[in-house]
């Protein structure tokens, strides 16, 4: 079925909170937020070459919200993961290295296995990997997947891609990564080979990918780019007839032209809702963050736009909740920072710089 693009509905759009900021912490652009899947713990891998580790079980004041580890390198940190138990902390960096820290003792190694900087890491479950211990999967601009058992200093496996790892996301059964010849590279965990690719589509998006998630059952992957739009796909055919098309998320009219020029802004980060897999997140370069209903093709929620663009955000664990709310309130944290979208030039030592985490309220949990 040929993808369309498609208007999303903004009628019944609700703002957002304004979130409660956490303590000074990174001191340049933040690339990567992930959620712990098993504690109330948040990464936030970061260009100043840390990888800062919060715990966000007292979240109502910025003073509830407490750093509990560091990543250092002498290097800029791209991504970061959780493993599934919340154990260890994970991050790619530019100096082509994984840095792994355990987060009961503090101790760190790093892995050397990549060519060129490392863009992506995920831990991910592979049932017929016979192994209990954690599996990470990561992504460089070297033009390859790795995958790697901790227990050992060299990948276990490698996947050769058609070009370099722009963006990479991994959830159930599923892996989705995107490279610059708008190519999307689908690799199915739980089955067949999953040191393979079993499946390369072409990106209905006409620009450079920059982001893409995966939804958390792995039956939904969504793709955004620096044009302002997303392309977002169901893997299952039957379900495509309603998932399968693009919409434009991060245009507005021009401020200082005329009212006919549209200004586009990169898609700077996208995340699934862990509860529905048809709600998804986008964030950009224009300082706005949306909410989307996929299934009935609305917008749900969003922010005012803000001082500063939004450059990493993630949603709260399905299974991990902060003590002062209940458990069918989402939670999802962001950052705004410099996405070098003017150049150089702006790039100011009073560009806004925080992380804030917002309740974004019950979005739900059935399968529409």
């Amino acid at each position: 079925m040929a993808l369309v693009k498609t208007a999303l509905s903004t009628n019944n759009s609700t703002l957002l909170d304004t979130g409660v900021e956490f303590p000074k912490g990174p001191e340049d652009t933040v690339s990567a937020l992930r959620w712990s899947p098993a504690f109330n713990h948040v990464a936030a891998a970061c260009w100043d070459g840390h990888v800062y580790i919060y715990d966000v079980t007292h979240s109502t004041t910025i003073g509830g919200i407490k750093g509990i580890r560091s990543i250092t390198a002498n290097a800029a940190f791209l991504d970061c993961d959780f493993s599934k138990d919340g154990t260890l902390a994970a991050a790619g960096a530019t100096d082509n290295k994984i840095h792994v820290i355990d987060l009961a003792s503090g101790n760190t190694m790093a892995l050397a296995g990549h060519g060129a900087p490392v863009r992506a890491v995920r831990f991910v479950d592979i049932p017929r990997a016979g192994t209990h211990a954690p599996l990470l999967v990561s992504g460089s601009w070297d033009r390859t997947l790795c995958y790697w058992d901790l227990r050992q200093p060299q990948p276990i496996g490698r996947i050769s891609l058609s070009e370099r790892v722009y963006a990479m996301d991994a959830s159930g059964p599923l892996l989705a990564a995107a490279t610059p010849d708008r190519q999307i590279h689908l690799v199915h965990l739980d089955g067949g080979n999953p040191l393979a690719v079993s499946k390369k589509l072409q990106s209905q998006l006409v620009h450079q990918p920059s982001c893409i998630a995966v939804s958390a059952d792995g039956s939904h992957w969504a793709a955004g780019s620096i044009e302002g739009r997303v392309d977002t796909r169901a893997v299952d055919e039957k379900e495509g007839q309603k998932f399968n098309f693009t919409f434009r998320c991060h245009h507005r009219p021009s401020s200082t032209s005329p009212k006919s020029v549209t200004e586009i802004y990169a898609v700077n980060a996208l995340c699934f809702s862990p509860r529905r897999r048809d709600v998804l997140a986008s964030a950009g370069s224009d300082g706005t963050l949306f909410i989307w209903d996929l299934g009935r093709h609305q917008r749900l929620k969003s922010l005012p736009a803000l001082d500063g663009a939004i450059t990493a955000m993630a949603f709260s664990s399905s299974t991990s909740n902060t003590s002062n709310t209940n458990n069918n309130r989402d939670k999802l944290v962001y950052a705004v920072g410099y996405d070098w979208a003017k150049g150089y030039r702006g790039n100011t030592a009073t560009y806004p710089r925080r992380i804030v985490l917002c309740d974004v309220g019950d979005l739900g949990s059935g399968k529409k």
